[in-house]
């Protein structure tokens, strides 16, 4: 398991140097916005049902079109409020509508590239 360590001090920072073919690799939902939210990257980790193409996310609003249960939540709060801090370190586990597991999201900014990452695991149920 490859354990991503960052923060602002690191001048090593993965995130500042992650390639789009890494991202894909992920085993969790990761997604970089800028300060607007909107999407820059992201990995699907939604299986591939052989269907037709699903659209890209990027330059979509996050919390508007894409996780609307996060839009209307202390997610979203925390985000504005790190972005206008530029200081975004933050955990949420939460139940998700619709969803039969809990998840964890972690929000964190990306100083060297000014923005901000969401990381989005699935709990096991125990």
């Amino acid at each position: 398991m490859t354990v991503f360590a960052y923060g602002e001090d690191d001048p090593e920072n993965p995130l500042s140097r992650i390639a789009s073919d890494e991202l894909s690799r992920l085993p969790f939902g990761a997604a970089e916005l800028d300060r607007d939210g909107k999407v820059v990257a992201y990995n699907d980790t939604e299986p591939d049902d052989g269907g037709a193409v699903r659209p890209s996310l990027v330059g979509r609003d996050f919390f508007a079109e894409i996780a609307r249960w996060a839009g209307t939540s202390r997610i979203a709060t925390e985000f504005r409020r790190g972005v206008d801090a530029n200081d975004l370190n933050a955990v949420f586990d939460c139940a998700v509508p619709r969803l039969a597991f809990k998840v964890r999201v972690h929000l964190k900014v990306s100083p060297i590239l000014g923005t901000f990452w969401v990381f989005i695991k699935k709990l096991e149920a125990r």
